[in-house]
């Protein structure tokens, strides 16, 4: 193993960063308080010492002009009045030949640098006066933020710094003994000074604002990232996501593809032998789609849906009679009649279903129209709402013309139907009309299919179910107001057996990710929904069954129609459904799941009047009894051949693929792992080119867990054939169980990667120096993959040494593994971070400033000769070439730690740039360059 973690792969480390307060400072337990209030402190004395330099310059110019008046005044009052008008007019006459003056003046300097130092100093002392006195003050600058930050914890957090005491320190009083000129060369002098810390502070301040980054990081500013992506930890996630009220990680969910008017990700709507149109083509401007075929033709054969109103739907004259008649003459003949209770509707039901009288009992409908609704929405209910549904069912014959087709097995096909069509077919599954549907038993006709009648919703009166019932009525109200006027289009899509992709070859990256706690599925508009199913589509909507399906089924009632001619999914197969609309609002899961309100849906229309929304139904497999065994490859390979179906592009669609909004896909009462699940979801969108959006329902670790995965993978150029690899050799083990899932990736994918890359770096009891010289030399050469099988290196154990990660992997590799590895132990990152943010780093930080303050008001009056340029420009570059060469290579901490001290002693050469703002900035970038190194 390493000795030490690999090296965080960061956005350029600034000033802003190095200022800022640590997020980790205020995450850690009450056993660790102290080190919180360090962090606090230190972040209160960098602020304290930026207010200090400018009160340093403000108080400097203030002192200037009380000087300026005293001496005028001095002038007036004094009796030697000729000395003061000679010393005054010597000050108009420096103020009216300043450029030459400094010309003069820089030739003088120019030839007292050629003196020895000593002398020079004593010459410094003699002639500029003031001058020393300015250097003074940065010294004081620097001891009082030392004072600052070594200080006593406790009254540094209450008192904060003191800028009267400070200022009294820094203010420099006027010499006695100093003649009117040396006090007016000073005050020049002074006034420099200050121009410089007001830049200065100027600069810090517009750092802190900015936050600005070099242009080495440009691939991470196009590719948006979550404010701690590179974060440790699970608490820091959490507490910047809830400071920032950020609650996603990786890439924002605006940077996926959606749908839109521009990009009509979606097939067409034309008649064809795979795609069979129940409305008349085009559609109308205004108003519902005339069906098509005009008028009724009735097919009563397996292949179509049996419909209630065919003619060859008999039914028994009475009990006990052998005269048969049309079953849909009894039904009208009972629905017409009055219903004003619950009692009437199921005896009016019971006439056409009279073999289930001894069974069917409507306990919850009844329970939740006497007791739960008012009389106002009772009486509403039986008066205005039941009529309408009763007439929209028994319009049937003239809104749905044909029989619709069952979309059977092994079969592409789509039927694209009206909203009042499917209205007016839901209120006969309301009335439970449809025959042969509710024979039970392996050997009836559709055994195979869900049920479609509503029977046995409604003799259950537990909360779920009135709630679900809630949905329903809510939904015939709407459409018995308002007539909707959109299509409906349902797709059985079958991907073939040698359409199959081969997934262990594969080499498409892996696609954008959004990871998110907040939010749901639906609310992802635009994006491809995807519906956790039962292989019978609906699952539990008309029974018990309150979980992601069942819900989603009622908040969009159009899409329990789909139960009517879907048949059981097969292992390849998955239903799309495109346009359906939401007419509800819940909260709650599973036994606390309500109904919210009625919800209008604003979501646009394409071409065909389609909501620009697709949900694509996929069945995961169940592993109630033995959820070990879900990691083993066969089980991989059907769930991704599964998420395939439903994932894949449908034939004729155009534009770009769009994103899938999806979760922890079969991880419920099918006890699906949400880790392996999600990584085999994030494979088939790398494959089928679709972004992804996650969302966890509040599950943090798990949001950090995969943001963390995925920061690994695609710092590793990990493609989908090498995910797959990894996941199926983890399965291919006896003992694989799923507790060591994330790690064993992180293991053998690092393994992988070190292992086809050309391995040139030393043995770790090699010499630093000399260590660090043959790294720089491999550093200018292209490292390339040798073309072996990944298979062959999943055969190492646990105890093969890991090899050092290369400096762009972040810190997130270190967070996952937890177990053995004591080189990526989490505790080790933590405490490395807290150095790197530590009060000696940011004094650091801001005593290079006061030299460089210093620096520039040494050299203001200076002019350094061409040898002493160059050499102070040749000890710039070799300190920006000894940064970039550290930032390129992963070295050890002992190795950082020489390099700091290094760079230390060559920053004490000063920049002989001017004072201005941008060159400032570029300055305080070196510094932080060198301090991330």
């Amino acid at each position: 193993m390493t000795e030490y973690p690999p090296r965080k792969k960061l956005r350029q480390v600034s000033l802003l960063e190095m200022l800022m307060q640590s997020p980790q400072s205020k995450l850690q337990s009450k056993n660790n308080q102290s080190t919180v209030n360090a962090e606090l402190d230190s972040s209160h004395n960098i602020q304290a010492s930026i207010e200090c330099l400018r009160l340093v310059s403000s108080d400097i110019s203030a002192a200037d002009d009380i000087e300026m008046m005293e001496t005028d005044k001095a002038c007036k009052e004094t009796p030697e009045n000729e000395d003061c008008k000679g010393e005054k007019q010597c000050f108009d006459d420096e103020q009216s030949a300043e450029n030459s003056n400094d010309q003069e003046r820089g030739k003088e300097e120019g030839k007292k640098n050629e003196d020895s130092d000593e002398s020079q100093k004593k010459k410094k002392k003699e002639v500029t006066g003031e001058k020393n006195d300015g250097l003074e003050d940065t010294k004081t600058c620097v001891e009082c933020r030392s004072s600052l930050s070594t200080g006593p914890r406790e009254k540094n957090q209450s008192k904060g710094s003191t800028p009267k005491k400070f200022n009294k320190k820094a203010t420099g009083k006027r010499s006695p003994k100093r003649s009117l000129m040396k006090e007016k060369e000073s005050r020049h002098i002074n006034g420099r000074s200050s121009e410089r810390r007001k830049i200065l502070a100027d600069a810090a301040e517009r750092r802190m604002k900015l936050g600005v980054t070099t242009l080495s990081d440009t691939a991470e500013q196009n590719a948006p990232m979550s404010p701690d992506m590179f974060d440790d930890g699970d608490n820091d996630d959490k507490k910047m996501g809830e400071e920032m009220e950020i609650t996603w990680r990786c890439f924002p969910l605006s940077s996926l593809t959606t749908l839109s008017s521009s990009n009509l990700n979606l097939p067409p709507v034309h008649p064809a032998p795979d795609h069979t149109v129940m409305v008349r083509l085009p559609l109308p401007v205004k108003g519902a789609p005339a069906p098509h075929p005009l008028s009724y033709t009735d097919v009563w054969d397996q292949y179509h849906v049996r419909m209630p109103c065919s003619p060859k739907s008999q039914y028994p004259l009475g009990k006990g009679s052998d005269s048969l008649v049309p079953r849909w003459s009894i039904i009208c003949q009972s629905l017409r009649r009055g219903i004003g209770n619950v009692e009437e509707l199921q005896r009016s039901v019971l006439d056409y279903n009279s073999r289930y009288a001894t069974k069917w009992r409507f306990k919850g409908l009844q329970h939740l129209i006497e007791q739960e609704f008012d009389e106002v929405e009772r009486d509403y209910f039986f008066s205005t709402t039941l009529p309408a549904m009763i007439r929209l069912a028994l319009n049937l014959p003239k809104l749905v013309t044909q029989a619709p087709p069952l979309l059977i097995c092994r079969a592409t096909h789509s039927i694209t139907l009206s909203q009042l069509q499917i209205a007016s077919l839901l209120a006969n599954a309301f009335f439970c009309t449809f025959p042969r549907r509710n024979a039970k038993g392996s050997d009836t006709e559709y055994s195979n299919y869900p049920d479609i009648n509503f029977n046995r919703l409604f003799s259950h009166k537990e909360k779920r179910a009135l709630e679900k019932m809630k949905c329903v009525l809510n939904y015939f109200r709407r459409v018995t107001t308002e007539e909707p006027t959109g299509c409906v289009t349902f797709t059985r899509q079958y991907v073939k057996y040698q359409e199959l992709p081969k997934w262990e070859t594969a080499t498409q990256h892996l696609p954008k990710f959004h990871i998110d706690t907040n939010g749901l599925i639906e609310e992802a508009s635009g994006l491809l929904q995807a519906d956790f199913a039962n292989k019978f589509l609906g699952g539990g909507v008309l029974g018990l069954g309150c979980v992601q399906e069942e819900i989603r089924f009622v908040l969009s009632p159009e899409l329990i129609i789909s139960r009517l001619f879907t048949q059981a999914l097969d292992k390849t197969e998955a239903l799309i459904i495109t346009g359906a609309e939401q007419f509800n609002s819940g909260n709650g899961y599973a036994s606390t799941f309500c109904w919210a309100d009625s919800y209008v849906d604003c979501t646009p229309v394409d071409t065909w009047g389609r909501r620009m929304c697709q949900v694509t139904a996929i069945d995961a497999l169940h592993f109630t009894k033995q959820p070990q065994v879900q990691y083993r490859p066969s089980f991989v390979i059907r769930e991704l051949n599964k998420a395939y179906a439903g994932f894949r592009v449908l034939d004729r669609s155009n534009g770009v693929a769009v994103g899938v909004a999806t979760g922890n896909w079969g991880c419920g009462a099918f006890r699906g792992d949400p880790r392996l699940k999600s990584l085999i979801q994030l494979a088939v969108c790398g494959y089928t080119g679709r972004d992804i959006a996650y969302f966890t329902f509040g599950d943090e670790k798990l949001r950090n867990d995969l943001a963390t995965m995925y920061i690994f993978l695609k710092e590793n150029n990990v493609t989908v054939g090498e995910l797959v690899q990894v996941l199926l050799h983890h399965g291919s083990r006896e003992w694989s169980d799923g507790s060591d899932f994330f790690q064993y990736i992180y293991h053998n994918l690092r393994a992988y990667e070190s292992e086809t890359d050309d391995e040139t770096e030393e043995s770790a009891d090699q010499d630093v120096d000399k260590k660090r010289e043959e790294r720089t030399v491999d550093s200018s050469h292209t490292t390339t993959k040798t073309p072996k099988n990944i298979a062959d290196y999943f055969k190492k154990t646990v105890k093969t040494s890991l090899p050092s990660a290369s400096p762009s992997l972040s810190s997130s590799l270190c967070h996952a593994s937890t177990s053995q590895q004591s080189a990526y132990n989490v505790n080790a990152i933590e405490k490395s971070r807290k150095e790197s943010l530590s009060e000696d780093k940011i004094l650091q930080v801001l005593t290079e400033c006061d030299r460089l303050v210093g620096g520039q008001l040494v050299k203001s009056h200076e002019t350094s000769n061409s040898k002493s340029a160059a050499k102070t420009r040749k000890l710039m570059d070799q300190d920006r070439d000894a940064g970039s060469t550290e930032n390129s290579r992963n070295c050890k901490r002992d190795v950082n730690g020489r390099e700091r001290e290094k760079n230390e002693e060559k920053k004490n050469t000063v920049s002989t740039n001017s004072g201005e703002p941008s060159r400032l900035l570029s300055f305080l970038d070196d510094i932080d360059k060198s301090l991330a190194s």
